[in-house]
């Protein structure tokens, strides 16, 4: 919900969230339209389609110790 978001920490939240994210959107598709870093941040543009529409939108990472330590989204709309 606007405007910061839902967060959610750790692998297993993570992974259970676009787990269930995916199986209630069974014909959704994500494309990465750009993707580029710059030192420890990454920024990904991408297109996120289902049956009857898409969004644009992009991701920003920050990245400590190889790992991904934080993303944030953001939607065109």
């Amino acid at each position: 919900p606007a405007p910061d978001g839902t967060r959610y920490e750790g692998r297993e939240a993570v992974g259970k969230f676009w787990e269930d994210f995916f199986r209630n959107s069974a014909n959704a598709h994500i494309e990465i339209e750009e993707i580029f870093g710059m030192g420890l941040r990454c920024v990904m543009r991408w297109r996120y389609s289902w049956g009857e529409g898409h969004i644009r939108g992009v991701d920003v990472y920050q990245i400590r110790d190889g790992l991904i330590y934080e993303k944030l989204s953001y939607v065109k709309g």
